[in-house]
């Protein structure tokens, strides 16, 4: 990409695709404005090289509803070596103009609508639950949470509703602004499934996040029972902990809803996470930063 950037002597970069297409391009047009390679610009890097210049043009035009990515000001490259994924961090990734069209999302098959919807999901719940302190950000979660919940569905569904594509968008967008709070043990545990199986990121979101609210719970009555309300789980009159316990059962029902696996034993793949994937998970998640913000301390 880099190469033919200064091969055809560009002044702009154009990201068209899903997350991950959207940090290629972001990439591109880092490197190809500096020297190097592009895991030194990385922010736990041990001899981190700072993002000094501006970067060239950057549009960004998301064609999947889930990182968020076109709005965020990361990067995130997976080390082809070790497959642990590397953030780079700099307000000069951030996009010059986005156009989020939902029309660019209508032929997305039911199973990535559902794997980067919940993606989207999971950003919003674990921005809100993250104990560190941010306002807005709170409120802009809630509403993206809201958003979520009665799209999603319509859009696996319904394929071509424009409007449920439309909301989902913008619950993706919000999601990634709001997790400039930080986010949680959902991540990290996903971060290790692409780390360890190469499962898709937002699949992997969507079969750990009822089980990491389950974790949580106890540290996090009050928020849950807020996003039980938001996602129109909650009944009438309930006790927060019963609240609680519904916003839990309809992630539950949700995945169910959109063929997401229950458990990890229950996804089929042709690479099946096993027993003896466990250790290697287990490293990978807990070196992972996202659970530092989590609302309940690992034991």
């Amino acid at each position: 990409g880099v190469a033919a950037y200064r091969a055809h002597r560009a002044d702009a970069v154009i990201g068209l695709g899903g997350g991950a297409a959207l940090d290629v391009a972001k990439a591109i047009a880092l490197m190809a404005v500096h020297s190097g390679d592009v895991l030194e610009y990385a922010w736990d890097h041990p001899k981190v090289r700072p993002i000094e210049r501006d970067l060239p043009y950057f549009v960004a035009l998301p064609t999947t509803a889930g990182t968020g990515s076109e709005v965020g000001r990361s990067s995130v490259i997976s080390d082809d070596v070790t497959h642990v994924k590397k953030i780079i961090f700099s307000p000069r990734l951030l996009a010059k103009a986005v156009f989020a069209d939902p029309e660019l999302t209508l032929d997305l098959p039911p199973h990535i609508t559902a794997a980067t919807g919940m993606d989207a999901l999971t950003h919003n719940v674990e921005s809100y639950l993250s104990p560190a302190y941010h306002p807005l950000c709170d409120g802009i979660a809630l509403e993206g949470v809201r958003i979520a919940a009665k799209a999603l569905r319509r859009a696996v569904r319904e394929p071509h509703n424009l409007q449920a594509r439309a909301d989902m968008l913008m619950s993706s967008m919000m999601g990634a602004i709001a997790f400039q709070k930080d986010l949680g043990a959902v991540h990290s545990c996903a971060h290790a499934l692409g780390t360890v199986a190469d499962m898709h990121h937002g699949l992997a979101n969507g079969i750990m996040i009822d089980h990491v609210m389950r974790f949580n719970l106890p540290s996090a009555v009050d928020k849950m029972a807020e996003l039980a309300h938001v996602a129109g789980a909650g009944v009438a009159g309930a006790l927060p902990e019963a609240s609680a316990e519904a916003f839990i059962d309809w992630l539950a029902a949700l995945k169910a809803e959109l063929s997401i696996p229950a458990t990890l034993s229950a996804y089929a793949s042709k690479r099946p996470v096993t027993r003896a994937d466990i250790a290697a998970l287990v490293d990978v998640a807990i070196n992972d930063t996202c659970h530092q913000t989590n609302p309940r301390a690992r034991e």
